[in-house]
Parts: structure tokens; sequence; C-alpha cells
């Protein structure tokens, strides 16, 4: 698949003693209390101390997600004409947990390791509750299904069964729903390259059993033949939006073939705009690996680090500028992170979403999303996106089962009635500006970050980060604040 006339676009304390001498009295000492008194009051007290901080450190970061949100419970509440989308991203699975040093001491796994079995199963039983058969419904899988694996033993069946038995899960938990799956940068025969037509025909054999489910999804004739080329798609559910699955590793900027990556990546920018072309209603944009920043190497390695290569990434913001009115929403994983970035450019408001993980191997608790897609007439609108999480470590060390809870979402957080790129970039402003900016932030925050030891991320960093999409303009921005202290 060549691209047609499509033409590139080329881009580079006071410390302080007192001390009283107390004067010798003539008049005699009252003895208040004897020393058997006084060693049971102590011991008594110990006692209630020793228990009040076991109380805390072992329910109060239960309860604390409502603490961090001002009091309030992030709560959805869909209408009865809206599409709940199932957001699951970087599963990870680990069919062979003890491989994993103390993974085998949970059932649910622990950090530092990739999923199990039975957590995985656990996700998808809470998502079952939180997207009731009765609503429109369907599940988006973000990529990464498969486990983490060394470069050099890469082992491209286990990457397979790792894969397979995440599709099996999806079917057992969701029996007629629809699955949008996503190739990620683990699900690949090696990591970080190009796979040719024989993986993707592995692929295949998984995923569009699990595309169709429930017959309400029509697929475009040639469907078989372009996942076969490139690993992408595009499929239209019931009648009310196209998913549009970008293989975003044909963009990575980790792949080392840059040759063959160039091929495939200017066939699928053509295959891309062609398709919205095409598009006659709204779509919904899904991949794996973001075109942003990595927030992961910002605060981690403290450097600025693009996940696209730049010449495809300006490529697809010039696709998406011709086409951002048919653009519901852009969804990502792969950062295993809750967070958005939104840019203004050419007076085009670009905005995508990227969701945390259910894999803890980087000490993330494990996570899920629900989109809300609102249907009025042939208008469909991102209503609001909500993330559910469990506190693996806490309700481990209490040895009972997790339970999932959540943040308030972004349209909470920020008051928007609806995620459009323009509310959302506007609302930024909140961060620096405004009145409230400070309690916006450590809102933002917290559900980005979800409690983990984070570093210094100041409100002028993660707002360079949300509103800009490639180095040159988040090191401009940056200046900026860093000029004006």
């Amino acid at each position: 698949m060549s691209g047609g006339n499509y033409k590139l676009i080329q881009i580079g304390e006071r410390e302080q003693e007192e001390r009283e001498q107390l004067l010798p009295s003539d008049e005699p000492k009252t003895q208040c209390c004897t020393p058997t008194r006084f060693t049971i009051s102590t011991l008594a007290g110990l006692v209630c101390l020793l228990t009040a901080v076991l109380f805390c450190l072992i329910r109060w970061p239960i309860r604390r997600p409502w603490c961090d949100n001002m009091g309030r419970e992030g709560v959805m509440e869909p209408g009865p004409q809206d599409t709940l989308l199932g957001l699951i991203s970087d599963i990870h699975l680990n069919l062979h947990p003890d491989e994993c040093v103390g993974q085998s001491s949970s059932e649910y796994g622990v950090f530092g390791c990739d999923s199990t079995l039975g957590l995985l199963n656990l996700t998808l039983k809470d998502m079952v509750t939180k997207l009731p058969g009765s609503k429109s419904r369907v599940l988006v899988m973000l990529g990464d299904a498969a486990q983490h694996q060394p470069a050099d033993t890469w082992d491209y069946k286990v990457t397979l069964d790792s894969i397979s038995s995440v599709f099996k899960q999806f079917q057992h938990h969701f029996p007629s729903t629809p699955v949008f799956p996503t190739v990620g940068n683990n699900d690949l025969p090696a990591h970080n390259t190009v796979p040719d037509i024989s993986w993707y025909t592995s692929l295949l054999k998984m995923f569009e059993p699990a595309i169709t489910r429930g017959h309400k999804v029509t697929l475009p004739d040639n469907f078989r033949e372009i996942f076969m080329y490139g690993g992408y798609y595009s499929a239209l559910f019931a009648d009310k939006f196209t998913v549009i699955s970008l293989n975003t590793n044909l963009f990575s900027a980790s792949v080392q073939d840059r040759s063959s990556q160039r091929e495939y990546a200017v066939s699928h920018l053509q295959w891309l705009s062609d398709t919205l072309d095409a598009v006659t209603g709204r779509v919904v944009i899904i991949g794996h690996i973001p075109p942003t920043l990595s927030l992961y190497a910002l605060y981690h390695n403290k450097v600025a680090k693009v996940s696209w290569r730049l010449e495809y990434f300006e490529n697809f913001r010039e696709i998406y500028r011709r086409h951002h009115e048919k653009v519901i929403a852009m969804l990502f994983g792969h950062e295993h992170q809750d967070t958005f970035v939104v840019e203004r450019n050419s007076g085009v408001d670009m905005a995508t979403f990227t969701f945390p993980s259910v894999s803890p191997i980087y000490s993330g608790q494990p996570s899920y999303g629900i989109a809300v897609i609102q249907n009025h007439g042939n208008e469909r609108k991102l209503k609001d996106i909500f993330t559910y999480h469990t506190w693996l470590d806490y309700y481990t060390r209490l040895r009972i089962e997790p339970k999932f809870l959540t943040y308030r979402s972004f349209g909470q957080i920020f008051r928007l009635n609806e995620l459009t790129p323009e509310g959302l970039f506007n609302k930024t402003k909140n961060i620096i500006e405004e009145s409230d900016g400070m309690r916006s932030f450590m809102a933002v925050k917290g559900k980005v970050y979800q409690e983990r030891a984070v570093p210094m991320i100041s409100p002028h960093l993660y707002y360079c980060y949300t509103t800009n999409f490639n180095i040159a303009a988040f090191r401009s921005v940056y200046r900026k604040f860093w000029l004006r202290r």
C-alpha cells in the first residue's frame, strides 16, 4: 500500500532550647500518683496511641481518594442514550508470575511486577458492574496486553500467549460486547520492530472475533487486507461513530529500522487521511503510544522525550487539523498514567487523553477508565472520562480482595460539561492563572500520579507539559516561566 499522492511534510527552622531552673521549695511534695498507677496509665496511653496509628496506616489510605478531591467522590451518571467506552490499557499479563520476585505472595500481584491473571479478572469483574448491560457499551483495549520481556531474550510465543489469554478473559466477562483493540509496543514479535504480515495475521485471529462480537460493528470490505499490512483498521459501531485504531508503533521514536518504519508510516498516514475523508459521521481515534512528550520520562528522568518521530507527528497534526470537527476524542495508553495534553495550533485545538495501566510494574495503582459519549440525534460529544483504581498495596496488607475506587473526573475537576479541546485548553489556565489554580492543580496531580511517590512537579512544569506536544514548544513555554522567576 503506497501512499497515493499524499505528500509527507519534513521536519529536528530556629532551633531553641529552654531550661527552667526550679528553685528548692520548703513545702512538702505531694505525690500525685504511685509508680504502679503511672506505669499502667503510660502503658494504656501507648496502647491507645499505637491503635490509632495502626488504624490510620491501614484504613486512612484506602479512604483517601475522597479527601484528595475536596471530600467528593467522582460519580458517573450517564444518560439513557449515552455510549460507555470501557478503557483498559497496559495489562501486561504475566502467565508465570513466580518469575517475578515476590509476585507469588499475592493473587493480585505486587508493585514492580506485571499483572497476574487474578488482577485481570478482578479488573474485568469490576468493569462489568460499571458498564451495565442495558447501556450501549464497548471495550477499548489501548495496547500492551503482553507482558514485559528483556529485549535480548524476547520470546514471541510468550507474547502471543499473553495476548490470547487477555482476549479469552474479555470474551468470558463481556461475551456480547465489542472490543476495539490496538497494537502496543510489547505486542510485537520483538521489541521496537516493524512486523510483517505473518505477525498481523496472528493478531487478526484474536482481534477480528472480538471486534465483531455482539453484531454491532460494521467492518469495511478491505478490513483484513489493511490490518494484515500495517496492524491498523477502522470500524463503524452501531451506526453511531467510527473507531479508527492506529498502529502507533509505526510512528515511534524508538524504532531502530527507520527505513522500513518510514515506508509503513507514510502508508499509514495516507490511509488515515483517506479514511477521515471518507467518513461522514464522527470518529474516535485510539492508539497505544500517544503523540506527546513522555510524562514518565519527564518526572523520572528529568528529560523531555518525544514519543513519535517529529515528521510523523507534524503530518498527523495536519491531518487532524483538516478533520478535527469529526473527532470526538483521541485515546491512548503506554504512559501508565492518567493525563491529557491539549494544544492550540493555527487556531485549531487538539487534545489527547492517556490512560493508566492495569499492570502495577511502575508502582501505579491498577486502573481502568470509562469514557461517556453523549448522543443527541446525530450529535456525538465526549461528556466526561472517569478513572477507577484499586489501592493494591493496602488491600494486600489487609489480605482482602481489592476494591476499585474513583477520583473525580477531569470534567468535575475543571467544571466542564463536556471535554472539548477548546474547553480543556482554556481550563488548563486554571493551573497557573486563576485564584483556585493551585486547588485545580493538586486535584489533577492527585488524579494523575495516584499518590505514588512523586517528584516535585510544579504547576508551571505540568502546565507546560499539558499544553505542548513537542520539545521545542515545551522548552519555549517553560523558558518563559523560568525567566519570570
